[in-house]
């Protein structure tokens, strides 16, 4: 597969050599909304090269709606990784999940694809509203050994500050969206987001790329001063 036609560039500012691990994306090809073909899928892995991350796990969407199977999951991965071979990019790729927090997925929890030292688990929240027993069902991920990501929590509707500090005093951890701080979601998810920053809460950051036409804006989150600011804080360096 000839690929080398995208345009290459050196990034403004070079934040992926810090961040070195690139957390929430949906670069698996044929899985989820995410990258639709092989091509986009390597013209994300790219910009993050490019970027100069190390290393990218993907997490595709596990849901009732989306049921892509861990054979199907694990195949897309065999040959994405593959064809980053062919291309000799210099990542490396590995595979987690974002779940979505359902009383479906009670029945897996044994089994869920957690990534790093601590067992991390993205978990996805309802946009609109929270999800009933979510409480108990943290508690059963925690005590199944599982430490907790809350996946974008600036992008909750219902997240105003004093739930968010709520969260946060409860040992869970926040992965905020690179894409929030460049308003591809509006400005609410943006104020959120720079409201975690300046209080220092954000554990991880990621893009939740979904597709190449999202990488100029996230180019921008990752500018953000905020982000440059709290560089040193963040985990993303701790997965390598």
């Amino acid at each position: 597969m000839s690929f080398w036609f995208f345009t290459r560039r050196e990034p403004a500012i070079n934040l992926g050599i810090e961040l070195a691990v690139e957390v929430h994306n949906h670069v698996l090809p044929g899985i989820d909304d995410g990258a639709r073909t092989m091509q986009e899928a390597l013209q994300m892995l790219l910009f993050w090269a490019e970027m100069g991350y190390q290393k990218v796990i993907a997490t595709p969407h596990q849901s009732t709606y989306f049921r892509a199977t861990p054979e199907e999951i694990d195949l897309a991965y065999q040959k994405l990784r593959h064809q980053m071979q062919e291309q000799e990019l210099p990542l490396f790729l590995t595979v987690a999940a974002e779940y979505l927090l359902e009383p479906e997925l009670r029945e897996r929890i044994s089994t869920l694809r957690a990534f790093g030292p601590k067992r991390y688990v993205l978990l996805e929240l309802g946009f609109w509203a929270l999800p009933m027993g979510w409480e108990r069902f943290v508690f059963e991920l925690q005590a199944a050994g599982y430490t907790v990501v809350l996946a974008h929590p600036e992008r909750y509707d219902y997240a105003d500050t004093a739930r968010l500090k709520s969260w946060y005093e409860q040992g869970l951890l926040f992965q905020i969206n690179l894409l929030s701080l460049s308003k591809a979601y509006g400005s609410k998810p943006y104020q959120r987001g720079e409201y975690l920053l300046e209080k220092g809460w954000v554990h991880f950051v990621g893009s939740d790329l979904h597709a190449p036409s999202q990488i100029e804006a996230l180019r921008r989150g990752l500018q953000h001063k905020l982000v440059r600011k709290r560089l040193s804080t963040f985990l993303n360096p701790t997965l390598l």
